[in-house]
């Protein structure tokens, strides 16, 4: 595990976004954090690249300024945090004391997205709560924490970004992209989306809500594109049978909805 000084807080929030940042300033409850400024797609979007959209680039690039920012100081760990949460009991035990997170970890996920996922073996975290390798995808880029290592490795990662900021952290297959991440179990947060109203929540819109409109209307495959495109997407997911094959057989992961408290 880890030690050291207490984990500097870089909240991430649209200039024009004060309700969003009144709302985070309430949930932390005194805990110090440094805000990013960060990029807003619909008024100077940044150029689309790689299938992005401008909003997704936009986040992406708000996130990769608070890796910056980090790595330009001398922290050895940081906490990220978009301005939509809903923060439990805990966070400030868990920036304020780094001897919890594992000395090989890339990153730790300290939200969740109350989906299934797959984790590896728990080791006790601080304050009751546990952490476990993630061997897959979990949606949502709103709170985790970086090591240095990490925060170089995520900034060569998207070098050229052809993934939103919650996919480039949480890929499909962390193993293969040489990313070592841990998932905090339970969760310490969660995003207002995923909140019902009448516990406090829905107050906010997603990042991402209203922002791609209307797709543009593909046109029909015929039989034989389709065969062949089924065909492709066989061949591209035969390496994560064999990787899900590895997890069940030698890591032992257990598959699961990590929750929140």
């Amino acid at each position: 595990m880890s030690a050291g000084r207490p984990l500097k807080v870089y909240l991430i929030n649209l200039d024009r976004d004060a309700d969003r940042l009144a709302h985070m300033r309430a949930q932390l409850n005194g805990i110090g954090f440094e805000r990013i400024s960060a990029v807003d797609g619909s008024k100077d979007p940044p150029t689309t690249r790689g299938g992005l959209t401008r909003f997704e680039l936009a986040c992406l690039e708000s996130h990769k300024l608070a890796w910056r920012a980090f790595l330009g100081g001398a922290a050895d760990h940081a906490c990220f945090l978009e301005d939509d949460l809903h923060i439990r009991p805990g966070l400030a035990a868990l920036v304020g004391d780094p001897a919890w997170i594992p000395d090989d970890a890339h990153c730790v996920k300290l939200d969740t997205y109350l989906q299934k996922v797959r984790l590896g073996g728990r080791e006790p975290a601080i304050g009751g709560r546990q952490v476990a390798r993630l061997y897959t995808r979990h949606q949502s880029s709103a709170a985790y924490m970086l090591t240095r290592a990490g925060a170089i490795r995520y900034l060569e990662l998207t070098t050229n970004a052809g993934l939103p900021a919650d996919y480039a952290l949480f890929p499909t297959n962390p193993r293969r992209a040489g990313l070592i991440i841990y998932q905090l179990v339970p969760a310490v947060a969660v995003q207002d989306h995923l909140v019902a109203a009448e516990d406090g929540g829905q107050r906010f819109a997603t990042a991402m809500a209203g922002a791609r409109g209307e797709a543009p209307r593909k046109r029909s495959s015929s039989a034989l594109e389709r065969v062949a495109r089924e065909g492709v997407r066989i061949l591209d997911q035969f390496p994560d049978f064999m990787e899900l094959a590895y997890q069940k057989a030698v890591l032992r992961v257990e598959t699961t909805i990590v929750g929140v408290r």
